[in-house]
């Protein structure tokens, strides 16, 4: 019994370091105090991209507009990616023929098979592209999965969420896109 809640505690203080890591670096990513401007900040245009979709179909960033764009960062073994792609899947029913919803399944660090199970396994319907060198993770500078980036119609950046995002969290900042408001 004292070896489980040594686990468990272990496991709790890993998550927390986790966390407190991750908030810490989007902060520091927002003030500029790491990355080059080259990399993906809100105000910034969004870095073009192609990639082939899990269909094989080829996909390019620059043909998906419409009233603005949800770019998500994920990878089969991620928990927080599972909650987030639940939330991503909930938007797309509500709003997929008014924004776009790409995942991006950050391929260099997850197993093809696996990225293949996870859609199936979430019953996936919005398009999900494999970043197989991480090309298209480093140009958005995505460490930590999920990351989840939002697009306005112009393609500027304007807002980023690094960490698993909520229903609530996402619906506001597509009604944002939706309105022109970001």
């Amino acid at each position: 019994m004292v070896q489980i809640r040594r686990v468990i505690f272990i496991v709790m203080i890993v998550s927390v370091g986790g966390f407190l890591w991750l908030a810490q670096e989007q902060q520091n990513f927002e003030r500029g105090a790491i990355g080059s401007v080259a990399h993906a900040q809100p105000g910034h245009q969004a870095p073009s991209f192609k990639a082939k979709t899990f269909l094989g179909e080829d996909f390019q960033l620059d043909q998906a507009r419409k009233s603005g764009i949800v770019l998500y960062f994920w990878t089969s073994w991620c928990p927080y990616c599972q909650a987030s792609s639940e939330a991503i899947e909930e938007a797309y029913q509500t709003y997929g023929n008014e924004i776009n919803m790409i995942g991006v399944n950050a391929g260099q660090h997850d197993r093809r098979s696996d990225a293949e199970q996870f859609i199936e396994r979430n019953d996936l319907h919005f398009i999900n592209v494999v970043d197989e060198n991480g090309a298209i993770s480093s140009n958005y500078f995505v460490p930590p999965v999920p990351t989840t980036v939002f697009i306005d119609q112009n393609g500027i950046i304007v807002h980023r969420k690094t960490g698993a995002i909520s229903s609530t969290e996402l619906e506001a900042e597509i009604e944002s896109l939706l309105k022109g408001e970001s």
